[in-house]
């Protein structure tokens, strides 16, 4: 699978279900790690509370993704292992970062970490639609759409956490 971006539309070249879980499955687990990393910077009880609920809403997300790759897995044959299939990806489109641990020195600045979440979560948008565009299952189409609902929403909630500072 070859996934590029051009004017901030994704594409997606000989799209795979199993690479495409993979590739969700590592979004959502480095938004965990941003969103824990960040809830520990934050001392507004109020944004503390909102970090927490998109949080959670992380950990829901991984858990469709990780049980969409069990079923993809029992379907397709893998040709890449997680580490190398991600070594291989354009970090570029999906996280400024390689390493989520590379960000601690910007979660230090929240105004900054949450200008940032709010790319993460529009890069995020953009890849799922692409995926939603490619499976043929009516049903995982419409998970998708939900959870690319849920992450507009998400993307809507950090922006108005920068606009109250």
């Amino acid at each position: 699978m070859k996934i590029s971006e051009k004017k901030g539309t994704l594409t997606i070249v000989d799209f795979n279900e199993l690479d495409a879980c993979k590739i969700a499955s590592k979004i959502e687990r480095d938004g965990i790690t941003f969103y824990q990393n960040l809830i520990e910077k934050v001392a507004d009880t109020g944004a503390r509370e909102r970090l927490c609920f998109l949080l959670g809403e992380e950990k829901k997300h991984l858990a469709f993704f990780e049980e969409w790759l069990n079923q993809a897995a029992q379907t397709r044959e893998d040709n890449f292992e997680e580490d190398d299939l991600l070594s291989y990806m354009d970090y570029g489109i999906f996280q400024p970062y390689q390493r989520m641990g590379e960000m601690k020195d910007l979660i230090d600045d929240v105004a900054k970490a949450l200008d940032l979440g709010v790319i993460i979560e529009d890069r995020t948008v953009k890849f799922y639609e692409a995926c939603k565009e490619k499976v043929s299952s009516k049903k995982t189409k419409k998970q998708l759409g939900d959870i690319i609902a849920e992450e507009e929403k998400h993307k809507a909630l950090l922006e108005a956490l920068i606009a109250s500072q």
